[in-house]
């Protein structure tokens, strides 16, 4: 096979090396100033009445809401809340021609994370979103925040990478659809701008480079920019400012009882703690306040593939892990597995790819390491800008990794280094599944290697994020395109668990970043091991989330 064919073939996969994408979100804007985004349909219009004021909630009584539905949706909840919100808001039932186009997910799997809903509410503003969830409590109907059509849990994600299995326990609830609250507000020093919780990484990073501006984003330009944060919030930038939830200054959010506050380091600081790391479990963030920085420092990004057969497994890893050690605060090292039948019909190929914000004549240290492994293709070197990284790594919202999946789960985790005998079983384990189970041939394992520095810089005990002394973030995708088979439902869990827990190796503790938890995960390896962080955070759920409202995603049980 000549160079140039095993270039042709690579094109379309060298750059599948999925970023820290998941994850976790919520989310509104002001009315004031939010464009209205909407799918590809025109959208029906709600039944209406005159405005009142919405009447008082009494609190419900105790209940579990991620059991079986113990409720009924009032036949007179469009009315109803038609006189409660503003003319802007949407309230959707299962008769609504368009109510479908709201409820698709990135997955569609209904072992994984597909809830289903009996109305779904698209509100306008801070105060719609308050005012829904007391017209839910008093009712005792069990409900989502989401922000697309990849939504998942309250104070979860626009989700086209979150998986977790609890979604699916919300059967006939409310969907709160927060991605028509899309705030943008830049400070007038530049440094920081007041973003709504329904904006996705594809309408803040443009907005920001125009105006010459970046911040930390989620890989993947579909997923929000607050369900990552949320979570943590991994990303190209981290190693120069930080994880997402460190860009975080103060948070509008609306608690499980109904009430919107402030939270920041002066007001409800203990809230403000908990939301940046585990921000889904304590309310829905309707904007922020985020931080921005100077785009014009380093415009322009180098990067480089390198593509290897299974036998240079070792190699190549020991190469990731000793270039880890003195990485730049500038560099990002990615690698993917993926089977490509054309270069070998069996066994899934190794793609490492070098990302570096700079000139390709500073990159070429960085380069060089893996080029001295004779790979079996290597890329052009490429340059771009930040907004380019999302159609160089192929996470542009019209990419396979952005397209719904009939069936596709992440199973996630934290390490501190390349393990390379580990990550052999992991890999075999990966290649025995689709020799055993051709359907799950589309898998893909991606290994992600950001800088740490800017992240590390940040006091540990500062936030509710558990995990910034992890150097190391892996996730493997299990997925299928046969609907409603739950053969290969139960098939693809068990190799995926099989996959990550290889690759855990024998370490004594297992951390797993909860954007990109399944479900199967402790308490402790999301949201860390020790007890003191552990007290706080249930003792915050206790205080903010009584009757465990948000927990249909990776829930803290208080």
């Amino acid at each position: 096979m000549s160079q140039h064919q095993v270039t042709t073939m690579l094109t379309c996969t060298r750059s599948l090396i999925w970023g820290g994408l998941l994850a976790l979100l919520l989310h509104i804007a002001s009315p004031t100033t939010a464009s209205p985004v909407t799918p590809n349909i025109n959208l029906p219009i709600a039944i209406r009445d005159t405005a009142r004021a919405p009447p008082s909630s009494p609190e419900p009584e105790p209940r579990d809401y991620t059991s079986s539905p113990i409720f009924t949706i009032p036949p007179t909840i469009q009315q109803d809340l038609s006189r409660l919100l503003s003319p802007q808001s949407l309230i959707l039932l299962p008769s609504s021609p368009s109510f479908s186009s709201y409820t698709h997910r990135w997955s569609s799997n209904p072992l994984t994370n597909s809830p289903t809903y009996g109305v779904i509410v698209i509100p306008a503003s801070e105060p719609d979103v308050s005012r829904t969830i007391r017209y839910a409590n008093t009712h005792g109907i069990p409900f989502l925040a989401t922000t697309g059509t990849h939504g998942i849990p309250f104070l979860a994600t626009t989700g086209t990478h979150g998986t977790w299995h609890g979604l699916a326990q919300l059967q006939g609830g409310m969907a709160i659809w927060t991605r028509n609250l899309t705030k943008m507000k830049f400070a007038a020093d530049g440094k920081s701008a007041t973003l709504g919780g329904g904006l996705r990484g594809d309408d803040v990073v443009p907005a920001l480079w125009a105006r010459g501006k970046q911040t930390t984003t989620g890989s993947c330009r579909c997923v929000s920019l607050l369900g990552p944060a949320l979570g943590g919030g991994h990303g190209w930038l981290q190693g120069q400012y930080g994880l997402g939830a460190d860009q975080i200054l103060s948070a509008r959010v609306v608690l499980a009882n109904g009430t919107a506050v402030r939270a920041s380091n002066t007001e409800n600081g203990d809230l403000f703690w908990a939301l940046r790391g585990a921000g889904h479990n304590f309310g829905v963030v309707t904007e922020v306040e985020y931080r921005l920085y100077d785009a014009g420092v380093r415009p322009e990004w180098a990067y480089q593939s390198y593509t290897f057969t299974q036998d240079r497994l070792e190699d190549v890893y020991r190469v990731h892990d000793e270039v880890m050690r003195n990485q730049s605060q500038y560099v990002v090292y990615w690698s993917l597995w993926r089977l490509v039948p054309e270069v070998d019909a069996v066994n899934p190929i190794l793609i490492s790819t070098v990302y570096y914000n700079g000139p390709p004549s500073e990159a070429a240290s960085y380069f060089a390491p893996f080029a001295a492994l004779n790979p079996l293709n290597t890329t052009p070197v490429l340059t771009t800008d930040y907004p380019g990284l999302a159609a160089a790594a192929q996470f542009r919202l019209t990419d396979w990794a952005c397209q719904p999946k009939a069936g596709a789960t992440v199973y996630g985790m934290d390490v501190d280094s390349y393990d390379v005998p580990a990550l052999r079983q992991s890999y075999n384990a990966f290649r025995d599944m689709m020799r055993t189970e051709p359907a799950l041939s589309a898998s893909v394992a991606y290994l992600e290697g950001y800088s740490l520095q800017a992240v590390q810089a940040v006091p540990y005990e500062s936030t509710a994020f558990a995990l910034r002394d992890r150097n190391l973030l892996y996730g493997f995708l299990t997925t299928y395109e046969e609907q409603g088979n739950k053969t290969l439902d139960a098939a693809a869990q068990k190799w995926g668990e099989k996959i990550r827990d290889a690759a855990y190796g024998n370490v004594r503790q297992k951390f797993a970043y909860v954007n990109y938890a399944k479900g199967s995960e402790s308490q402790q390896a999301m949201y860390g091991y020790e007890s003191w962080r552990q007290e706080r955070l249930k003792q915050l759920k206790r205080k903010y989330d009584p009757k465990g409202r948000f927990s249909f995603y990776a829930p803290i049980k208080a």
